[in-house]
């Protein structure tokens, strides 16, 4: 089993959320894939990625759990990271949301992780 996140861009002007129904079109940006393949792998040298039919996959070790890293073909909202339901943390989560500026929804938590200088989840 994994533990799963869905990283998403917040348009600069959304500075909060109050419910899960605010994601989408009016509060998020399109991310293109080469760019997001790009900036990852400046954050992660050492990540490895494989080009695949619907999009890439990156995989990582990263010092608390293995990380793998699904972005689609096609521009979209949203695209995964997936590490191991047996870490006792996924500290690269916060550091992907600081540095590329996006927010990550924890699925197993019900919570969002926010880059610095935004609100959280009301």
């Amino acid at each position: 089993m994994s533990y799963d996140f869905i990283m998403m861009k917040p348009r600069a002007e959304v500075m909060e959320i109050e419910t899960m129904e605010d994601l989408g079109e009016h509060t998020l940006l399109r991310q293109d894939p080469s760019v997001l393949v790009e900036a990852l792998s400046s954050l992660f040298p050492e990540l490895a990625w494989e080009k695949e039919t619907g999009g890439w996959c990156g995989s990582l070790e990263g010092g608390d759990t293995w990380y793998e890293f699904r972005i689609g073909a096609e521009p979209d909202y949203a695209w995964s990271v997936c590490t191991s339901d047996g870490a006792k943390s996924r500290s690269l989560v916060p550091i992907i949301c600081d540095r590329l500026g996006l927010l990550a929804f924890d699925g197993q938590m019900n919570v969002l992780i926010w880059p610095a200088g935004h609100s959280h989840i009301g």
